[in-house]
């Protein structure tokens, strides 16, 4: 037997081995978007129903604040998030740390805590986190892989009374997908998401890193979310980050009027943070 006829047979199981692994990866896919969609349909029954505790309703102005903190890695994160979050009455945090113990930081003021749980290591958890000085009534979590990495992306979803009003707001916090080939993925992430604003009676906010470093990955969002009453918060001295020209942070509303906005430089995170006044229509 000449050496090309042996390497052939030696490398046989190559062509069944990738088959296998394309049927697993398909397998997969069915199933996660199986489970999202019970994942979505079992929140979006539960918007509006869920009992609010007493003395924990929202009223008047909303101040916010959404910030990726780079995993709470560098130096001076905690005295950043202390002055930026000491007065907000909702954090939407991307790339939080557990460890970091992120809600201590604030141990002046009852926090209330929702944490979507992201990439992972065996020292290291960091997700999506959404604070808020008032109890929410509702929290979901949602996830979805980047394709490249096989790393999770996340989103909370949290829902939260109003003082003397039958409406709720409906807030998400969002760590989009990044490192894809075209808009499918994000797509994908945005349509539960989608589903829930459009079974959301009343006012929105939807805040995060959108990952947006792409005209057509930035009109995707402008367009999901247009469908669904939400406008995009304006800057005036805009300093948000930005990859490839584009900024990367975004906060959108309904059924909220903006009041002030700005945002903040820091130095411990690779993202500048977002700051919002909104008043409830």
């Amino acid at each position: 037997m000449n050496s090309s006829a042996l390497l052939k047979k030696r490398f046989a199981w190559l062509p069944r081995l990738s088959l296998l692994l394309v049927a697993i990866a398909v397998t997969a896919g069915i199933t996660h978007t199986r489970t999202l969609a019970r994942e979505v349909n079992s929140c979006g029954l539960r918007l509006g129903q869920e009992e609010a505790q007493v003395g924990q309703a929202l009223s008047g102005h909303l101040d916010i604040l959404s910030w990726n903190m780079q995993k709470a890695s560098n130096a001076g994160w905690a005295e950043d998030l202390a002055s930026m979050a000491s007065d907000v009455h909702l954090a939407f945090l991307q790339e939080a740390s557990v460890q970091a113990d992120i809600p201590d930081k604030l141990a002046e003021r009852d926090i209330y805590q929702a944490f979507t749980q992201g990439y992972s290591t065996e020292s290291l958890h960091t997700g999506v986190m959404t604070l808020s000085s008032h109890s929410p009534s509702l929290s979901c979590n949602f996830s979805s892989m980047e394709p490249w990495l096989g790393t999770p992306k996340t989103a909370t979803v949290t829902e939260h009374p109003l003082l003397d009003s039958d409406e709720r707001l409906l807030a998400i916090n969002l760590h989009a997908v990044n490192f894809t080939f075209g808009i499918e993925d994000l797509e994908k992430q945005l349509r539960p998401l989608a589903g829930l604003l459009a079974r959301h009676n009343g006012p929105a906010i939807l805040a995060g890193d959108f990952n947006t470093w792409s005209e057509d990955r930035q009109a995707l969002v402008d367009r999901v979310l247009a469908r669904h009453g939400l406008a995009a918060v304006e800057f005036q001295d805009d300093q948000r980050t930005t990859f490839f020209g584009r900024p990367l942070d975004h906060i959108y509303v309904r059924g909220l009027s903006v009041e002030h906005t700005e945002v903040i430089p820091v130095e411990s995170s690779d993202h500048n943070a977002l700051r919002a006044r909104l008043v409830i229509e």
